[in-house]
């Protein structure tokens, strides 16, 4: 099963050829990308999934955006249990933060990918969504992850309303002209006033009320009203399988027995196990050893 350029949550196992192994026609574009938290997991022993299920209009490429301390992770959280990729219990709290630090202290440091599956209206979907940091001192973390995406969801806290970071945040993305979905979170405090929220939003952003979506992440409160909108509003990626890949890597990590672990985002052509690549920033050769999704874990694909 080949790899088309549909969505961001692909992982690629590269290893170094020797030398003498050149590519076949004209070198493709895949540059260098970020450094990661390692991964406790596997591939291994797993069933593969098939994605010629998945079209590219079924696809749909989005990050969750916010101040720190806004609920992006409790809403990751909340969207990865309503599509059953990991199961409803009360230990689920920032499943996607990895790192010993954003444990300890509930923020979130690196950006983390997962894959979901969603049926819509009688169409599964594949969902792709990145939770990215809220904190500015990580805020290339949310530059490097939207250029992976076609849409974002912005989330503000119905009780602080629009902080420094939802401003920042919601112009990386208005830069990069993507799909901007306003989510009110923590609808359920007493001080809450999404009211007020929602006239923030239209006021600074140009944002409509009608299009606020409120929720309450912490109890799973219209969760499902999100990814609705993130069907119909976001668009699918773009891409054409007959040109040269060409490949973003926005998230990486090396693993000492397995070799390096790319998180890529494929804008045009295709790649799977077997395929010879070449970095446009190093121009090293790299050959493609396993080919997969995250679900959060590594989930290997059919060849």
């Amino acid at each position: 099963m080949s790899l088309t350029g549909r969505t961001v949550s692909w992982w690629v196992r590269l290893r170094r050829p020797c030398l003498t192994a050149a590519p076949r026609g004209p070198a493709v574009w895949l540059p260098t990308g970020l450094a990661a938290c390692q991964r406790f997991y596997s591939s291994r022993d797993k069933e593969k999934i098939d994605m010629s299920a998945y079209p590219v209009e079924s696809i749909r490429n989005f990050s969750i955006i916010a101040h720190v301390d806004h609920g992006k992770s409790t809403l990751a959280d909340r969207l990865l249990e309503i599509t059953g990729t990991i199961a409803k219990t009360d230990r689920n709290k920032q499943v996607l933060d990895k790192l010993q630090v954003e444990r300890e202290r509930g923020i979130t440091v690196k950006a983390q990918s997962a894959s979901l599956f969603y049926n819509y209206k009688g169409v599964n979907y594949l969902l792709n969504l990145i939770d990215t940091p809220g904190h500015v001192d990580f805020n290339y973390e949310v530059s490097r992850s939207l250029s992976a995406c076609q849409g974002v969801l912005l989330v503000v806290d119905a009780n602080e309303g629009i902080q420094a970071q939802t401003v920042a945040n919601f112009y990386l993305a208005f830069e990069a002209q993507l799909a901007i979905i306003p989510v009110i979170n923590k609808i359920d405090l007493k001080n809450a006033d999404p009211e007020r929220v929602e006239k923030q939003i239209e006021k600074l952003f140009d944002i409509p009320v009608n299009e606020c979506i409120r929720i309450s992440a912490k109890q799973g409160t219209n969760i499902d009203k999100v990814l609705e909108k993130v069907i119909e509003k976001i668009p699918p990626p773009q891409c054409n399988t007959t040109d040269p890949l060409k490949a973003l890597v926005f998230d990486s990590t090396f693993d000492h027995y397995r070799g390096v672990v790319a998180n890529i985002a494929v804008f045009g052509g295709e790649i799977q196990k077997g395929h010879r690549i070449v970095s446009a920033h190093t121009n090293k050769r790299y050959e493609v050893n396993e080919v997969g999704i995250l679900t959060p874990n590594e989930q290997p694909l059919i060849n």
